[in-house]
């Protein structure tokens, strides 16, 4: 493509060129627009992830608010109202961060969420129990499942706020470690915080701690001291928020006071049952460090949201940068895509269509200048004028041609007359000159005197003189017209030569030259045309004996068969004479036509000099070839070699027989088949192998015999008038009785197609024998369908039938006799059924006549008539066809063809039998 379009290979590099960048700058769009979509990821994350810290540290503060109600109000009903509805919209706000964020696992953690708020609400009545007594008497202990449940509810949103801490961990490391912040102020809240919630009725009694209660104290204090060391070793790094410093610092300071307040109160527990310290004073206390510690959490989240949307807003600019670089590299391409289709393309074009029209000789349209002083505006202009010169040379042109169209007219006249001529030498003259030789050989058998005889030996001589010019001319004139059709026949090439030189023989004897043949071990037979080689070899044995006054003539004949295949022959015939020979600047010339070696030639002997020149095309037209070796008064040698194939020998009825299997049982069989012929080779066959034959006419009679008798095998034609063979088998196979039913059936058919045969095996057929078959094909077939031999394929690759080698099986098959007897047969019984197409053509009755071509085909297939097989089987399908027309045209083909087959046969079995009787000899 590219090499026969310079245009087309400049537009496909621009675009490529083009599309390259739009796909780069696609690509770098893309990555992007993933950038700004992760950062959006990660501020709705970052949002969700504060949500749930608001929800985690309300709900847990709103533990302490209760507890405090509990043990401070009076009636701390609408306190505690307030405070599930708080804890409610923390829920309810956690649940929607949730659903917006999306984070893995969030269905499942959602409905822990609900779990758990679902608990809750069903434990606040627990609290209202708890606010029945007076203040004086109140114990918030009872309320521990309450306060359980709360914890429960803050740790599963603890658990999403992990989860999204995770996504945002694995988006972006520095919101990981704003993160670990966050992380850590919640735990240091929780730590703080359980204490306060879990020591305030010990405070409220001033009731010494137990020493589980003071190992679990401590262990709290433990865990939040070692997480404020964690804290200042993070924010200890170089990139660490001041503003997270100084969180840390203050959060540190307000815990270790409320810490140092705690620890005095808690170690001044002396059992009076008296409160040491009241209620919302121990409330207010743990709340002062809590708001420094989750200042700390709120702000390393604020820290979070606002880096990710930094990040948003510049993967955003980012985004809009490189859409708009893609959209100016998709403007710039296209404007370079149209400067190169204006300046270039379409230039070209013009170019490239006023050549075409240049090259047609279409020189009235003026080539279009392209606008530019550039080399396609150079080549626009000289193209230009190159037109405007031929338009001057084609004028020219035109007065030259007018001069050679009176030529021509004058060189066909004189065509039409040579053809005149030509024509009138074949009709004109040859007719008289018939006429003429035939009454001089009426004339030779009259009572003539010697005188007479004379003048009638002169006109005869002269006549066929005339006759031999005349056909070397027509021969001549047929060869260069290319008419010259060449047989294959088989012929005996030593008879051929023997029978030429014989007849040449008196021609030399009456010269008093000797003519002699030597014949070196030819093959039998070759396939040719003997009646082209026998012009040719005449001719050669003529000319040797024409121009030779005295010795001898000598035609030596040998062949070289093909050593690889054997089937072909190189046939090379030498003529040797001891004539005047030829001179050595004639042999150039030798096979031009009416050429001889001088003018003397011509008189002293006579001819045309077309002799040669036919020979030497005959002998190219069978791929053959002819050379010459002379000198003046040394005679003459030509050399004629010619490659021919080698026919088969005639073949012998007694052949070699065949290694055959083991000997088959005596089997009892049941034979289908309407075709007498077909009948009598399957019969005599199977008789001759010592089975008996029960022979049933159509399918049937067959059905009839097999539903009542058992046999050891059923071969059946396919084809059958009544039932076919097919249908024949599926009654045997719905019989009743099991012998009858499970008999083996052989299917007989000479349609072997895929098909037909898988339709055999579908109606549960044993097996098939293509038609025509050998003896020791049924006898294998025989043997599979009984279960004596393996079954194996048959095979394919055999060679043509031919009427000879057919019957020489059927010799060797049945014997000569019955042989002899199922050709006779064919003889008598092929006119009767030529007869039957003929009629039912004629009234166009299509099933009897597509019976009668099938009969016809299977009796030709028996005794090898290949040829009448094929044509038979075109009449029955074109009869199938239900196409009249069709099956008359071939039913006509069959009738033309009759005679010659049955002629054929003939001779093929003459030639058999005469093999047999000198075999026996």
């Amino acid at each position: 493509m590219f090499q026969r379009s310079l245009g087309r290979l400049v537009v496909i590099l621009q675009w490529q060129f083009v599309i390259a960048l739009i796909v780069m700058t696609a690509a770098l769009a893309l990555r992007e627009w993933s950038a700004y979509a992760e950062a959006r990821r990660i501020v709705t994350l970052a949002h969700a992830d504060r949500t749930l810290f608001d929800g985690i540290v309300g709900i847990r503060a709103e533990v302490g608010v209760s507890g405090v109600a509990l043990l401070s109000s009076d009636d701390p009903s609408d306190i505690l109202a307030a405070s599930a509805r708080r804890v409610n919209d923390f829920t309810a706000a956690a649940l929607a961060a949730l659903a917006r964020s999306r984070p893995d696992g969030g269905v499942r953690l959602a409905d822990a969420i609900a779990e758990a708020q679902r608990v809750v609400d069903t434990r606040w009545s627990l609290l209202a129990d708890a606010m029945a007594p007076p203040l004086s008497h109140r114990d918030v202990r009872p309320t521990e499942p309450w306060r359980f449940a709360m914890f429960d509810l803050s740790g599963r949103i603890v658990d999403a706020s992990n989860s999204i801490g995770n996504a945002l961990r694995m988006l972006d490391p520095p919101v990981a470690e704003l993160l670990q912040v966050r992380t850590a102020a919640a735990t240091i809240r929780e730590h703080f915080g359980r204490p306060c919630s879990d020591l305030r009725q010990n405070v409220q009694e001033s009731r010494p701690l137990s020493l589980a209660q003071h190992a679990e104290w401590r262990e709290h204090v433990g865990a939040y001291t070692s997480r404020w060391q964690d804290l200042e070793e993070l924010l200890r790094r170089p990139a660490a928020p001041e503003r997270l410093r100084a969180d840390l610092q203050e959060a540190q300071a307000a815990t270790a006071a409320a810490q140092a307040r705690m620890d005095a109160i808690i170690h001044g527990l002396d059992g009076s049952g008296q409160p040491a310290m009241a209620a919302a004073d121990w409330s207010g206390l743990c709340v002062a460090a809590y708001g420094t510690i989750i200042r700390l959490g709120h702000d390393a989240l604020d820290l979070a949201v606002d880096h990710a949307r930094t990040r948003q807003g510049q993967a955003l600019a980012m985004l809009a940068v490189m859409a708009a670089v893609a959209v100016t590299v998709t403007m710039a391409g296209a404007f370079a895509i149209w400067a190169v289709q204006r300046r270039l393309i379409r230039p070209l074009r013009a170019l490239v269509v006023a050549i075409e029209r240049l090259s047609r000789q279409d020189l009235q349209t003026a080539v279009p200048a392209t606008g530019f002083a550039d080399e396609l505006g150079a080549m626009a202009g000289a193209l230009e004028r190159l037109r405007a010169s031929s338009l001057e040379t084609q004028r020219l042109q035109g007065e030259l041609a007018r001069l050679r169209e009176a030529e021509f007219a004058q060189a066909n006249q004189l065509s039409r007359a040579k053809s005149a001529f030509l024509a009138t030498m074949s009709h004109e003259v040859r007719t008289p000159l018939h006429g003429i030789l035939g009454m001089a050989q009426l004339l030779e058998d009259s009572p003539l005197s010697p005188a007479q005889r004379r003048w009638l030996a002169a006109i005869s001589s002269s006549g066929t003189m005339l006759l031999a010019l005349l056909n070397d001319v027509l021969d001549f004139s047929k060869i260069e017209a290319g008419r010259m059709e060449l047989e294959r026949i088989d012929f005996n090439p030593a008879e051929l030569l023997r029978t030429i030189t014989a007849s040449m023989a008196p021609q030399a004897t009456g010269k008093g030259v000797a003519c002699r043949l030597a014949i070196d071990d030819l093959p039998p037979r070759l396939v040719g045309d003997p009646a082209k080689l026998g012009q040719v070899l005449m001719n050669l044995i003529g000319n040797a004996i024409k121009f030779t006054e005295r010795g001898e003539v000598v035609v030596t004949a040998r062949a070289w068969i093909e050593p690889a295949t054997g089937k072909t022959a190189s046939l090379e015939v030498q003529v040797r004479d001891t004539g005047i020979g030829i001179a050595p600047e004639a042999m150039p010339h030798l096979f031009d036509a009416f050429a001889q070696s001088d003018s003397s030639i011509t008189r002293r002997f006579g001819g045309t000099g077309l002799g040669l020149a036919i020979v030497q095309r005959i002998v190219a037209a069978m791929s053959g070839s002819i050379t010459a070796d002379s000198a003046p008064g040394q005679g003459s040698v030509f050399t004629l070699r010619v490659p021919l194939a080698m026919a088969e020998a005639p073949l012998s009825v007694r052949e070699a027989e065949d290694t055959l299997p083991e000997a088959l049982p005596c089997l009892s069989v049941l034979l289908a088949e309407d075709n007498e012929v077909n009948a009598a080779v399957s019969s005599a066959m199977l008789e001759q192998m010592g089975h008996g034959v029960t022979l049933a006419r159509d399918g049937l009679a067959a059905a009839a015999l097999a539903e009542t008798t058992d046999f050891d095998v059923i071969m059946t034609d396919l084809s059958m008038p009544g039932l076919d063979g097919l249908g024949l088998c599926r009654r045997i196979r719905a019989m009743a009785h099991p012998t009858r039913r499970d008999v083996p059936v052989i299917a007989l058919t000479a349609d072997v197609s895929p098909g037909r045969m898988q339709d055999c095996l579908t109606v549960g057929m044993t097996a098939f024998l293509a038609k025509p078959f050998r003896r020791d094909e049924l006898r294998r077939v025989l043997g599979e369908a009984i279960g004596i031999f393996s079954l194996a394929p048959a095979d394919a690759a055999q060679a043509s039938p031919t009427p000879r080698r057919v019957l020489a099986e059927r010799a060797r098959d049945l014997g000569a006799e019955r042989a002899g007897r199922i050709v006779a047969l064919f003889l008598a019984t092929a006119p009767d059924l030529q007869a039957a197409l003929s009629r039912h053509a004629a009234t166009g009755a299509l099933p009897p006549l597509r019976e009668a071509a099938h009969q016809l085909k299977g009796a030709a297939a028996q005794v090898g008539l290949a040829e009448l097989q094929d044509l038979a089987e075109a009449v029955q399908r074109a009869a199938e066809s239900g196409s009249i027309t069709a099956t008359r045209a071939a039913v006509v083909a069959v009738i033309a063809i009759m005679p010659t087959a049955l002629a054929d046969l003939q001779t093929a079995w003459d030639e058999a039998a005469a093999g047999d009787q000198a075999c026996r000899a």
